[in-house]
């Protein structure tokens, strides 16, 4: 221990004696820095003005007495200007040091939050949160306003010091490097107090978003004592506030009627106008104030009723709370009109130059004034009175949701925003969209032409539906015929539904002579190949030369069966399936084999060739054996059998022509039903020993050959 004791005497005699000179240095007291020289400013001159108010006050007297002595080895001219700008800096730095000074912030603290509240509680602290709000946004403009002041003090700055640095010797020097001191205080000012009103609008908000909070909590602590007396007075107020609904209507329909009927001729009509104008809108703003009223007081009276269990009617208390929403949506979406167009009046009165009129014209002109100043006013407590009654329709539909239990409310609450959408799909469908002739188009309209088209096509759909499946059970040519029916059927419903939706829309079509000009310009334009092709298919349709079902052939080589026949086009489905798509105009304008139009069977012809010296007989016999062989010849029918001609003699063979008659099967299928035939050909053919002869050529070849006597003497002879 006594080993201890003594290092750590020593350790501290050592520590006493390294701090020896510390305390020497901090014994020595600073020396105060020098004020800085107007001619020769550097970067860091106004580190000599920071520090705390009791510190910067005798730097500021130095710096300004400095600069008063200097004042006098200026030129005379400067010396006349060089006091003003002292000046300037001095005030402002008595301004930077006021500001410097603590600040007391107004700290506004909300009261205790009591057990129950009541609705008049619940309206106040919401007149208090709209206070606070208007407050918090006032501070924030504030805000935005003194650092817009700041930008432009340190733009100023920035340019007085490069002005500074590229300025002579001598008198401006010394005068710029004032005028940057006077700008740099400008810009510690503005830095000061955005400081401030950054933290004013800091606490503004804190408290607005407290007493926010403090709403909430009001609304669910609302109650009430058991009162009938208050009940009783609401009733008779309701009373009061419908009169008073009633006179403002007719007050405002007085002054629309005036506002609408004044001569506008000289600037005094003018004047008197726009005062009747203002009238009438200012008689609006009224009205709604008064519906406001009404509401809010048949909201206070429902919930009085809710709490004081008296029976409500629930039903129509949902249909009040939904017609209530309704008036503060209408009245909130038209207050920014209403305050628009009182400003623009406020405005343009007061930019009047009054000395020009006369005292009639300025007693307008003050008249005009005091409406527009007034419907201000109307306009603030229309505002307050709108957020009053929503607070009211979320107590009344809190109270209705206690009554009524959980479940209850729930299905309210769903019957409630079905009402309101459709009120709003009503407004929406409502409005219009663009006009033709005298006639609005609203959404409504379009929608309702829509549901008229749909309904056409599905009937069209129905119908057609139904006569296919009659079709089914009949033959191929009354299936046609049904076809046909079924096209026109479904040209007419939709062209009828076409119109029908026109004319719900309002459009007018008794002047035919229009729709017809219509048309024809629409045709001559471009519409010409459309209308050609559903007039021809039209034609096709009624002439019936042309079928669902029948086998065809085209000038083209095309061949198919007709699947169907369409406004435009007619599909084609090919022996392999491929269905093409032919324009309707193709079948009235061209050249169109239909080889099933009346009969279903038909006559192939099926060329063929046996060698010379074949017996004819046996040839017949082989032919008409073949035929018997195929599935698609047309048996058991008097006058239809096959036939075997001989037809040429040909250069290698005796050539016979095969003719037959084939079933429905046979006609649709032309390819195959010759393939057919030609294959049993060639196997009867076979078994009775008749050649079918190779194609034979004779060569024949040329007499008089060149001479072996060699070209050279060919030459020679010809020379000679």
């Amino acid at each position: 221990m006594p080993l201890i004791r003594r290092f750590l005497s020593v350790c501290l005699l050592l520590s006493t004696v390294a701090a020896a000179p510390l305390w020497a240095q901090e014994a020595t007291p600073t020396p105060e820095p020098e004020p800085p020289v107007l001619s020769k400013l550097d970067p860091s001159w106004w580190a000599y003005f920071d520090g705390e108010p009791e510190q910067i006050k005798p730097r500021v007297d130095a710096f300004l007495a400095t600069a008063n002595d200097e004042i006098s080895g200026l030129g005379a001219r400067n010396q006349e200007i060089a006091p003003a700008i002292v000046e300037a800096v001095a005030d402002n730095f008595d301004v930077y040091l006021a500001l410097l000074e603590d600040v007391d912030f107004e700290t506004k603290v909300l009261p205790e939050a009591a057990t129950t509240y009541t609705l008049d509680d619940l309206l106040g602290v919401a007149a208090a949160a709209r206070d606070a709000d208007d407050a918090a946004s006032a501070a924030d403009s504030e805000v935005e306003r003194e650092q817009r002041i700041l930008d432009g003090a340190t733009r100023r700055r920035d340019a007085l010091f490069k002005d500074y640095l590229g300025s002579a010797e001598g008198d401006e020097r010394w005068l710029t490097g004032l005028r940057l001191i006077r700008a740099r205080t400008a810009q510690a000012i503005a830095a000061r107090r955005l400081e401030v009103l950054t933290q004013n609008a800091s606490d503004a908000t804190e408290y607005a978003d407290e007493i926010a909070t403090r709403v909430e909590l009001v609304r669910e602590r609302l109650a009430m004592d058991p009162d009938e007396t208050a009940l009783a007075a609401l009733i008779e107020t309701l009373d009061a506030l419908r009169d008073a609904v009633s006179g403002a209507e007719e007050q405002a329909r007085e002054a629309q009627i005036l506002a609408s009927s004044l001569d506008v001729d000289s600037a005094g009509s003018r004047s008197e106008q726009r005062l009747l104008q203002q009238r009438a809108l200012d008689s609006e703003v009224n009205l709604a104030l008064a519906q406001v009223a009404l509401a809010g007081t048949e909201a206070r009276k429902f919930w009085t009723m809710l709490n004081l269990d008296s029976d409500p009617d629930m039903v129509l208390i949902e249909d009040k709370s939904i017609e209530w929403s309704e008036l503060t949506r209408t009245i909130l979406g038209a207050l920014p009109d209403w305050k628009l167009q009182t400003e623009d009046e406020l405005l343009a009165a007061q930019s009047v130059d009054r000395d020009e009129l006369d005292r009639a014209a300025r007693r307008v002109l003050d008249q005009r004034i005091g409406t527009a100043q007034e419907t201000i006013g109307h306009i603030g407590d229309l505002e307050d009175d709108a957020a009053d009654l929503e607070l009211l329709i979320v107590a009344v539909d809190d109270a209705s949701s206690v009554y009524s239990g959980a479940l209850k409310q729930w299905f309210s609450n769903l019957g409630k925003a079905i009402k309101t959408g459709w009120i709003r799909v009503s407004e929406i469908s409502g409005m219009t969209l663009f006009s033709v002739g005298e006639t609005p188009v609203t959404p409504g309209d379009i929608v309702q032409a829509i549901v008229i088209l749909l309904f056409g096509w599905l009937l069209s759909r129905l119908i057609r539906s139904a006569i296919r499946r009659v079709g089914l059970k009949e033959s191929q040519g009354a299936q046609a015929s049904l076809y046909t029916i079924s096209r026109l059927s479904h040209y007419t419903i939709i062209i009828v539904a076409v119109f029908v939706a026109l004319t719900s829309m309002g459009l007018d079509f008794t002047n035919l002579a229009l729709v017809a000009g219509a048309l024809s310009i629409g045709i001559g334009f471009g519409l010409q190949s459309i209308v050609n092709n559903f007039v021809s298919g039209l034609i096709i349709l009624f002439e019936r030369t042309l079928r669902v079902g029948d086998y065809i052939e085209l000038d083209t080589g095309l061949t198919g069966t007709v699947k169907g026949i369409n406004v435009r086009s007619t599909l084609i489905n090919t022996n392999d399936n491929i269905d093409i798509v032919v324009p309707n105009s193709e079948f009235v304008s061209t050249k169109l084999t239909n080889w099933t139009l009346n009969e279903h069977i038909l006559r192939v012809r099926i060329p063929f060739g046996v060698a010379y010296g074949s017996d004819k007989e046996l040839v017949r016999k082989a032919a008409i054996e073949a035929c018997d062989d195929v599935s698609y010849t047309l048996t058991h029918m008097r006058g239809r059998e096959p036939d075997v001609w001989l037809v040429e003699y040909g250069d290698n063979s005796l050539n016979f022509l095969l003719l037959v008659w084939v079933n429905r099967q046979g006609a649709r299928r032309p390819t195959r039903t010759r393939a057919a035939y030609l294959w049993a050909l060639e196997t009867k053919l076979n078994e009775y020993g008749i050649e079918i002869p190779f194609p034979q050529r004779d060569l024949h070849l040329r007499s008089g050959w060149p001479s072996a006597a060699g070209p050279d003497k060919e030459q020679a002879r010809d020379d000679d």
